[in-house]
């Protein structure tokens, strides 16, 4: 059957409606939660990341807090971009070619289920304009496309800092395989069109105990060990992404495919060299599947001119049902009786607690007035402080990730006040009783899980300060040798006049 604009745009909708309900049913999990903080407290930056997906969250909130609201730019962005790829591919291609891969990538799996928000959403949304945007540099006369290029770029590193991998793509493109003093030229205007947004995430980090580059090159790597099998998951990742009958259609057309890396096929190569420079990091580290996902569009637009119209055709079929099978499975997971993963304790308790907070709220709130809410975690205090709109803070060592509750609490004005803690499963009650003059517990049971909630009296700030922020100082408060000392909110707050800790040389 020969597709048709009329079909696309009707496969387009429905597909984007499809995704909606899907982002209307999902559970919020405990990032989503964490993130959706960020845009209530907007900043220039977050302890984890870069701010933008922060900015962008802090704009839809101005209209509403629901989930498949603040879900939006995640389920919507797939759909732009497939319809972006049909209109730059048209011109060249024809209109079937051009709809067929709009339509593969449209219905690619991880684009059909993947609607839930993330730092990710941003980046590969502004890493696909830039990419286009260097392309059409390339094929005009003009200096302005790169500019607007190396802009979008910037945007794209204050998403995360997977948009190096695009920026050492296009040196690498620009100066070895199409060298030419043009592109030099080029290239130098890009980079200093990233320059003023670098920069403010280098300020940022100056005046913020440089937490992002403690927390991606030190801190969430501590504790972790690396296998020989990491690189072969990463490249069994990619052969999801790229799909069985995309790499069965590839090797059939293997000399297709040296011409396209011969005579430098932009696309291909955009695709390839993030990839290989993934694959080498994943020797030394877990690549997950959301690090390569910024570079996934490329790979559907040098497709076209790889395939056959017929291979074309039976692809868009072949993904479709691909992607049925995984609603499928996630209907039979969503509809699953939760008593069935009892067995699985952990998984059991985030499932009923991220489906029902708002229960375990109504239970709680009764025995709350008059004390400062927290949890131990940062998952739990970003759900129940989404779903309810009270201050929830992080009580205790809690984990490295999700720290940016560090920035927004400050321990030293709840000395001597009442704290009502959430505690997970009641485990450690005893440890965190220590740090109140007198305190009581209550159950809070729903749906078959059973918590406790702390409601503590006095709250002991120095022996907290002693046992618990002295310990968070030793463990994600020091910084490497060659950072220069700027300021650092958490010895501002707790450790005045002592001088930053530095951590051993390697």
């Amino acid at each position: 059957m020969i597709a048709t604009r009329r079909t696309f745009l009707v496969t387009l909708l429905a597909v984007t409606l499809l995704k909606l309900l899907l982002a209307a049913w999902l559970p919020v999990t405990g990032d989503e939660a964490y993130f959706f903080l960020w845009g209530k407290y907007p900043g220039w930056g977050y302890y984890d990341h870069p701010p933008m997906v922060g900015w962008w969250l802090h704009v839809l909130q101005y209209l509403g807090t629901a989930d498949w609201w603040l879900r939006l730019p995640s389920y919507t962005m797939t759909t732009f971009i497939a319809w972006a790829i049909y209109r730059w591919l048209r011109t060249d291609l024809g209109e079937e070619r051009a709809i067929l891969i709009g339509l593969l990538y449209l219905l690619a799996p991880i684009n059909i289920v993947n609607v839930l928000i993330s730092t990710d959403t941003p980046l590969i949304l502004l890493s696909f304009l830039s990419a286009l945007a260097l392309k059409r540099a390339l094929d005009s006369s003009g200096y302005l496309w790169f500019v607007y290029a190396g802009a979008l770029l910037g945007l794209a590193f204050l998403s995360k800092y997977f948009a190096v991998m695009l920026g050492i793509a296009y040196g690498v493109y620009l100066l070895l395989l199409r060298p030419s003093r043009r592109h030099a030229i080029g290239l130098l205007l890009l980079f200093l069109a990233v320059l003023p947004f670098a920069a403010l995430n280098v300020w940022w980090n100056y005046c913020h105990c440089w937490d992002n580059i403690l927390f991606n090159l030190f801190v969430r790597h501590s504790g972790s060990s690396v296998s020989w099998s990491s690189p072969l998951f990463y490249l069994l990742m990619l052969a999801y992404l790229a799909t069985p009958w995309l790499l069965w259609y590839g090797w059939q057309r293997r000399e297709e495919l040296r011409s396209a890396l011969a005579r430098r096929d932009y696309f291909l190569w955009l695709w390839l060299l993030p990839l290989v420079l993934f694959l080498v990091l994943s020797f030394s580290a877990s690549i997950g599947l959301h690090w390569v996902l910024a570079f996934y569009p490329f790979f559907f637009l040098f497709l076209p001119r790889l395939l056959s119209i017929i291979q074309l055709r039976r692809s868009v079929r072949f993904m479709a049902g691909f992607s049925a099978l995984h609603l499928v499975l996630i209907a039979a997971v969503l509809l699953m009786p939760p008593a069935v993963l009892k067995g699985r304790p952990v998984l059991h308790h985030d499932l009923i607690f991220g489906s029902h907070s708002g229960e375990f709220w109504q239970q709680m709130r009764p025995h709350v007035d008059g004390y400062a809410l927290a949890t131990e975690s940062y998952v739990y205090s970003a759900i129940l402080e989404h779903r309810t709109g009270e201050r929830f803070a992080v009580f205790g060592e809690a984990s490295k990730y999700g720290r940016q509750d560090d920035m927004l609490t400050d321990y030293r004005a709840l000395d001597g006040k009442n704290i009502a803690l959430f505690v997970y499963a009641g485990k450690g009650v005893e440890n965190y009783a220590r740090y109140f003059e007198q305190y009581e517990t209550r159950e809070i049971s729903v749906r078959g899980v059973t918590d406790v909630l702390l409601l503590g009296r006095g709250f002991r700030y120095e022996l907290y300060r002693k046992k618990v922020l002295r310990q968070t100082q030793q463990q994600f408060y020091r910084l490497p040798g060659y950072l220069p000392l700027g300021a650092c909110y958490f010895y501002d707050k707790y450790f005045p006049g002592e001088k930053v800790k530095r951590l051993p040389r390697q």
